[in-house]
């Protein structure tokens, strides 16, 4: 070996007890709270306190469950109205149009009706024209024979 290679192996130790001996030294200073207590008291403590908070997460996972249930209710009810809303709005509107249905009859009916007697007051009107035209000329008519008899006279 040369000088070299003895002065790197010398070097590479001393690194590696620097590097174990940083390591020792963490572990020490992350067990050293920990030193003086018996492993089994830890392990009671830890799994006391996993306990504690296994329990709260359950009660908040039913309280959740029950919200949810109670939550699912209410939908389920709003959903009921809407479609009992729904078809009460279908049965309205069912009986509007059978009622506009008769009452667009009834108008046309009542058109009809209207036409009708239009008709019969022409054929009225038109009689009266006639008897009233027939009256004239009667009352024109004797007043025109009075009149040439009076001219005789």
């Amino acid at each position: 070996m040369n000088k070299q290679e003895e002065t790197d192996l010398i070097l590479e130790q001393a690194q590696n007890k620097g590097l174990k001996q940083s390591a020792k030294n963490f572990m020490n200073g992350v067990l050293a709270p920990l030193k003086g207590r018996d492993v089994g008291q830890l392990v009671e403590e830890y799994t006391s306190q996993m306990t504690l908070v296994a329990e709260g997460l359950s009660e908040d996972q039913e309280k959740l469950t029950r919200e949810n249930e109670k939550l699912a209710a209410q939908q389920t009810q709003l959903e009921q109205q809407m479609l009992d809303g729904l078809h009460d709005a279908d049965v309205t509107a069912d009986e509007l149009r059978k009622q506009l249905n008769a009452l667009e009859k009834r108008l046309d009916k009542a058109e009809k009706l209207i036409q009708d007697k239009k008709v019969k007051k022409v054929e009225g009107f038109t009689g009266l024209l006639r008897q009233a035209t027939w009256l004239a000329a009667v009352i024109v008519g004797g007043w025109i024979i009075v009149t040439i008899i009076n001219f005789f006279k």
